[in-house]
C-alpha cells in the first residue's frame, strides 16, 4: 500500500525563514553549523534581547537552539523528512547573555519510525555544561 500524498502545504520546505538557521529572517538567529566526526556544532552568543531575568539568557531561546541542534543532527544523515515529537530539556546552570555558548549534539539511535538525538549547551570558555537536551523525531505525515 502506498502512503497518501500530503497537500502542498503540510509538505517539509525550507522557505529561508527559520528562526534558528534562516538566512532570510531578518529578527532570526542565522545560526551556522559543522560536523567534526559524529558530532554537529554550532555557536551561539546570545544578546540582551534574548535575556529572561538581567544579563542571563531566557530558557526558551536556549531551547529553540537546543531543538534546531536535536533536530538539524538528524535531517542532515538521514533525510527532511523528520520532525521533533518529543524534546526534554534541563536548564543547570544560567547562561550569561553574551558570552558565546558551544552547542553540541549527536544523534544516539536510527530505527524506521524514530530516531532519538542527545546536545548540550557549553560555555565556550570554560567548557561547563549549562544546558542538556534529548529529543525523539518522527517521520512527517
Amino acid at each position: 500500500m502506498t502512503e497518501p500524498e500530503l497537500p502542498q502545504d503540510l509538505l517539509l520546505r525550507d522557505d529561508g525563514m527559520c528562526f534558528g538557521c534562516g538566512e532570510h529572517n531578518p529578527i532570526g538567529l542565522r545560526l551556522t553549523f559543522w560536523w567534526e566526526g559524529d558530532t554537529y556544532y554550532t555557536r551561539y552568543t546570545p544578546e540582551r534581547v534574548h535575556q529572561g531575568w538581567a544579563g542571563r539568557t531566557h530558557g526558551g531561546m536556549l531551547s529553540l537552539v537546543l531543538d534546531e541542534m536535536l533536530s538539524r543532527s538528524a535531517l542532515e544523515r538521514h533525510g527532511l523528512d523528520w520532525v521533533t515529537a518529543e524534546m526534554t530539556v534541563r536548564l543547570r546552570k544560567p547562561a550569561p547573555v553574551g558570552r558565546t555558548l558551544l552547542i553540541q549534539a549527536r544523534v544516539d539511535n536510527v530505527r524506521s519510525k524514530l530516531i532519538t538525538t542527545s546536545a548540550e549547551v557549553l560555555d565556550d570558555e570554560s567548557g561547563s555544561i549549562l544546558a542538556t537536551a534529548t529529543a525523539k523525531l518522527m517521520r512527517a505525515g
